[in-house]
């Protein structure tokens, strides 16, 4: 490993990025659940990678709204 970095949003840790030599691309590696779909994504640079990780931790999997009963039941 020729270079690596700690990715943290908002106080979070998140991942990490590292690149293997001064003339290799960049590649993720996911620490938090709501980046696990970019774990060993290649990205161009160390600011891509941030951009795309920030993006996804962001919009993250979110939990669907519980949905409330169609009809309220008074008793």
């Amino acid at each position: 490993m020729f270079k690596s970095s700690v990715i943290e949003i908002d106080g979070v840790f998140i991942g990490i990025v590292f690149q293997d030599g001064p003339d290799e691309s960049y590649t993720f590696r996911a620490m938090h659940e709501r980046v696990t779909q970019m774990d060993g994504d290649i990205l161009p640079s160390y600011e891509d990678a941030v951009a795309r990780a920030r993006t996804r931790f962001r919009l993250g999997r979110c939990k669907p709204v519980r949905s409330l009963d169609a009809v309220r039941r008074y008793t």
